[in-house]
């Protein structure tokens, strides 16, 4: 058993409590939901589990946390680690070693097994991932997605008792999300695992939890059955959202509040007769081109005879499965890697004949990890430091909702709040292209609808790329999607045709609508129904 008693918890030197006056038991077996917004102190809860607080994260440490039977606080994380499995926000915190197959093998060498049980392992997590075709990738060499799914085998290698996961999925495909959140009811109900999961996507996870704690300001506010949890207290106002169709029925005052599709079918279908007609315009003015690009990592063909046009006034939502390409094809038009092939022009300028300075001011990428962008002694210093204009600081500061946090360290703040800082470091200098690569890790519901605005506001003056796998930011942010797969966009369009007729890229909302007439080609997200919002 996992229990806090009283547990409260202060980073150094933050005057702030990130926890306060926990007292919690998460049994053996149990599928435990952590959902809050950001900030709320989630992730310090599963520091405060597998013993990185206190002795990794120091500060004012009150109340106890034992993990069968060991006080954390006296045990050391080593030993904590043959219990609790963890898998963290960001994969390249938790990856030590050059190959899959070594990170994978390194903690089982260090708990000195035989070489024959650390194979047999490493086989078994392998192929529970779906990624023994990585085997002997070298780390660097990984997608963001692929990095997370090696830290989750490296952790499931040790049959630990309990697996605390950190937004898992935030960067992985659909499909890939979908197996993954199977595996982990798979573990739960055929191994007893026991499962505590934080993650900001309620459509993939509120239906397989037993139990579903929500914190607020470093407080537990309710925990209890979903269902039960999701009737009592409203969601949307403490910033956490639901999943598409649990929302529509709440604002329908339906008694009963599906989870799944197949619930929405049959609670909403009635809803689905009026749907609005809302079409988006924007002048189709050129912003940039790729024109036949191609690109190899150590003769690996990662770009494949592509291209590309971007348009001022418009979001393009880039999508792919883990390791198409989307990265690399961001870097390149960013100016940060050479094509092999090919041109790229912005502002009919060839981004391969200027400086770094000038190619700056015409395009400039947000990175997967928000931790490379911030590096002064406050977020405020941080976004400063590409604008000497105070009021435009403070202007982006306040419109994506982090003003508040102006004069804290990025290292104080949580994943989603670092994500937005980093955003607004490179959005401050207003690019004529944006891009973010995956911006939506560790936003909450209420920051993804506020950073959705901002593109789009954005959008309205230049041109923005949104790579993400959270299908429904997509479709509530951009009007074109492109789709790639191994190096090559093999589709192409406006979103409501895209998404629509995917068995993969489509949100919740839709595959309700599938079947009804009108609707399954213009649902995509709850402001599209008629007298719903």
């Amino acid at each position: 058993m996992i229990e806090l008693q009283g547990f409260s918890f202060r980073y150094s030197p933050s005057h702030f409590f990130a926890l306060k006056d926990i007292s919690i038991r998460i049994l053996p077996g149990e599928f435990v939901l952590i959902v809050g917004d950001s900030g709320s102190g989630k992730t310090t809860l599963l520091r405060a589990i597998n013993g990185l607080v206190p002795h990794f994260y120091g500060g004012e440490y009150r109340g106890k946390v034992i993990v069968e039977g060991k006080e954390v606080s006296e045990t050391s994380p080593r030993k904590l680690a043959a219990i609790v499995g963890s898998v963290f926000q960001d994969p390249e915190n938790q990856i030590l070693m050059s190959t899959v197959e070594r990170e994978i093998s390194f903690p089982l060498e260090n708990r000195g097994m035989k070489e024959a049980e650390i194979e047999k392992r490493v086989e078994e997590a392998l192929e529970l991932l779906g990624i023994y075709h990585l085997r002997e990738r070298k780390i660097e060499s990984l997608s963001g997605g692929e990095k997370q799914k090696v830290a989750i085998a490296a952790a499931m290698a040790s049959y630990p008792r309990y697996l605390l996961l950190d937004e898992p999925t935030s960067q992985i495909d659909p499909n890939s999300a979908e197996e993954l959140l199977a595996l982990l009811e798979r573990l739960n109900d055929d191994l007893g695992i026991g499962i505590v999961l934080v993650e900001h996507r309620m459509e993939r996870t509120m239906h397989r939890a037993d139990r579903l704690i929500v914190m607020n300001a470093g407080k537990i506010i309710c925990d209890g059955e979903p269902r039960m949890v999701a009737s009592k207290i409203d969601l949307d106002a403490l910033g956490i959202g639901y999943p598409q169709i649990t929302r529509v029925a709440r604002k329908m005052e339906l008694k009963y509040l599906p989870l799944t599709v197949k619930e929405g079918r049959k609670a909403l279908s009635h809803l689905f007769g009026k749907v609005k007609i809302t079409q988006e315009k924007y002048e189709k003015e050129k912003v940039g081109e790729a024109m036949s690009l191609s690109f190899s990592y150590d003769g690996k063909r990662v770009i494949r005879d592509l291209t590309l046009e971007l348009f001022r006034g418009e979001v393009l939502g880039l999508m792919g499965r883990n390791g198409a390409g989307k990265t690399t094809l961001a870097k390149l038009l960013s100016g940060l890697l050479k094509p092999q092939r090919g041109k790229i022009r912005i502002m009919g300028k060839d981004i391969a004949a200027i400086n770094e300075r000038e190619r700056s001011k015409l395009v400039s990428m947000v990175f997967q990890n928000p931790n490379v962008h911030l590096f002064q002694d406050t977020i405020y210093d941080d976004i400063a430091l590409s604008s000497e204009d105070n009021e435009k600081v403070k202007s982006i500061m306040k419109k994506l909702g982090i003003w508040k946090l102006k004069d804290r360290s990025g290292k104080e703040l949580s994943g989603g709040e670092r994500m937005l800082a980093a955003i607004a470091s490179i959005a401050v200098k207003e690019p004529e292209l944006l891009i973010l690569d995956e911006p939506t890790r560790g936003l909450s519901y209420r920051f993804k609808r506020v950073l959705s605005s901002y593109l789009r506001d954005y959008a309205s003056r230049h041109s923005v790329i949104l790579i993400s796998h959270d299908v429904e930011m997509i479709a509530r942010t951009v009007q074109r999607v492109a789709i790639l797969s191994r190096g090559k966009i093999i589709v192409e369009g406006n979103k409501r045709d895209i998404l629509s007729s995917s068995l993969i890229y489509s949100t919740q909302l839709n595959k309700v609508a599938q079947g009804i007439p009108d609707a399954d080609k213009r649902v995509l997200i709850e402001e599209d129904l008629e007298g719903v919002i």
